[in-house]
């Protein structure tokens, strides 16, 4: 490793905001601002798959190494690099850079490849892509980064749906030698009947969306993808629509608190009750109960 590399890896360099205090281990978010000028290269890639998300506003050159090779590419707010686990590569730039870093663990995408019908991981390969556009990748990284903010209000089916949503795209555009057709599934009516009436029975709970794939019987990929077709909506928002109902069946009774109503239709406080409620219905809790 050059002298700017150790420079750079020693500088304290910190993320502004990071998944870490959410335990998120299968896909990990970082957000990094202003990065000085530097040539680095990410040690995290032993390990892990790193996607990363270029936020700096104007464009700027940066120029990616790889195999002996220089490539050098112009970026704009939103250019996406994919780089693959156990891949030898550096990058270099002569200005401040900002970007959102996610972190993929190999073991999850495995996972979700085979039991999304891609294969076990001798079938495919993820990618090296030094630039994409994705309008749906940055999608999915903006609604992780809301629930970062959040401090996970939306709960663990929220965060691990849209890690599997992640993990399945990537599997379906990003890798060579995969499948050409994702294998069908043999789950009925019943097995998301059976989800959804988990979900009636625990809405106060922060239910996992493993969880409703044991009671359904089905692989956690499976159960994101066969539940949309179904209802058409993901678990987590058909959750919310639970969630609704019951909070709207409590302030109909008019004989609890905001806060009780909050803790009792499972949201993570009365704040967060309040921002969804008006959002599912156009009107404060307390306008709704008024309007009774």
């Amino acid at each position: 490793m050059d002298g700017a590399i150790k420079e750079f890896l020693s500088s304290g360099a910190k993320p502004i905001l990071s998944s870490d205090d959410l335990g998120w281990s299968n896909i990990m978010l970082s957000r990094w601002e202003n990065i000085p000028p530097a040539h680095l290269y990410d040690a995290s890639l032993a390990k892990r798959h790193v996607m990363a998300i270029h936020g700096t506003q104007e464009p700027l050159n940066l120029q990616f190494f790889q195999h002996g090779n220089r490539t050098e590419k112009k970026l704009a707010p939103g250019d996406i690099q994919l780089l693959a686990a156990g891949e030898k590569w550096s990058c270099r730039w002569t200005r401040a850079i900002s970007f959102v870093k996610l972190a993929i663990d190999p073991l999850f995408l495995d996972q979700v490849a085979e039991e999304s019908g891609f294969g076990h991981t001798d079938k495919w390969q993820l990618e090296q892509k030094p630039l994409v556009r994705d309008e749906k990748l940055i999608v999915l990284t903006r609604w992780m980064m809301e629930e970062v903010l959040n401090g996970g209000a939306n709960g663990k089916l929220y965060s691990q749906s849209l890690a599997t949503t992640m993990a399945i795209h990537l599997l379906r555009n990003y890798t060579a030698n995969a499948r050409s057709s994702v294998a069908s599934s043999t789950a009925t009516n019943e097995q998301v009947t059976a989800a959804i009436e988990y979900m009636r029975m625990n809405v106060e709970h922060d239910i996992s969306l493993k969880e409703l794939a044991v009671v359904a019987n089905i692989s956690l990929s499976q159960l994101v993808r066969l539940f949309k077709q179904h209802t058409g909506v993901t678990p987590h928002q058909y959750l919310i629509r639970l969630r609704m109902e019951r909070a709207k069946q409590l302030i109909r009774c008019g004989h609890k608190s905001l806060k009780e109503v909050a803790a009792q239709s499972g949201f993570a406080d009365q704040a967060h009750f309040t921002r969804q409620f008006k959002k599912a219905t156009g009107l404060t809790p307390l306008k709704y109960a008024s309007s009774r």
